[in-house]
């Protein structure tokens, strides 16, 4: 079987590509080793065990049963806990570093992105293993190990209050101040390319800026094993791993890995 490649009129279209806007989700990070929420073999694909996650982790669970949420997102953490990042996440900070403007909008709040390099990070969704006080603000961080481990609400180290996870949970609002971010890098002037990458797309404000860029003109990629509702929407869409087809547009816009 041949290797994978990309198509010769892709590759001189991006040859003109100077900005690029990356959209990441769960997919990106299945080659790490940590399951994906929605699509084949993901967390929610089993109905019953889905819809208890995802009342685990909402607003008001944590509300009225605290402990049942930080289970669950321990529970979670438990699959990142030796995650790294993979090629995928690597193409992407090289990207960043050899682009002119490059910005990264991920609903992931597995981190790998930042450890891979990637520092203009729009993490949308929050970071799991960061913490904020619920009475007096204290903010802090887990390592991946005290998360894993955690089979009660941890305590703030300032008050004694309940810690929380510094994520949006489900029936929660997003923080305005990064949907203003990812308003001003994908609304108010669209990246020469905008390219999304492992994600189902099924929330409006991830799949909007793929809409405004084809509107508007611009290069859109998709990258994902599974037909989305963007597939139709971008111009070129393809069927494949992230680590394999990432690092492949990552060298034709002459961020190469040597």
């Amino acid at each position: 079987m041949s290797e994978p490649t990309l198509p010769p009129e892709l590759v001189e279209a991006l040859q003109g590509v100077r900005s690029v806007g990356a959209i990441t989700g769960a997919g990106i990070s299945a080659e790490s080793g940590i399951p994906t929420y929605r699509g084949v073999g993901g967390i929610y694909d089993d109905p019953e065990e889905g819809h208890s996650t995802v009342e685990a982790l909402s607003g008001p669970t944590l509300l009225r049963d605290p402990d049942r949420t930080w289970r669950a997102v321990a529970a979670l953490a438990r699959h990142t806990i030796d995650a790294t990042p993979n090629a995928a996440h690597h193409a992407l900070a090289r990207m960043e570093q050899a682009l002119e403007r490059f910005v990264l909008l991920t609903q992931n709040v597995d981190g790998l992105h930042r450890i891979a390099g990637s520092r203009n990070v729009i993490d949308i969704h929050g970071d799991v293993l960061a913490t904020r006080c619920t009475s007096c603000e204290t903010r802090t961080r887990l390592t991946r190990v005290e998360l894993a481990a955690l089979d009660a609400t941890p305590p703030c180290p300032d008050c004694n209050a309940h810690l929380r996870p510094d994520a949006v949970l489900f029936e929660e609002l997003l923080d305005p101040r990064k949907v203003l971010r990812m308003q001003e890098a994908f609304y108010r002037e669209p990246p020469d390319l905008v390219l999304v990458v492992g994600t189902s797309a099924m929330f409006p404000y991830i799949a909007e800026p793929v809409h405004v860029a084809a509107r508007c003109g611009r290069l859109t990629i998709e990258v994902n094993p599974e037909p989305t509702p963007l597939t139709n929407v971008v111009g070129t869409s393809l069927r494949g791993p992230a680590g394999v087809y990432v690092p492949l547009l990552a060298a034709a816009l002459g961020a190469d890995g040597d």
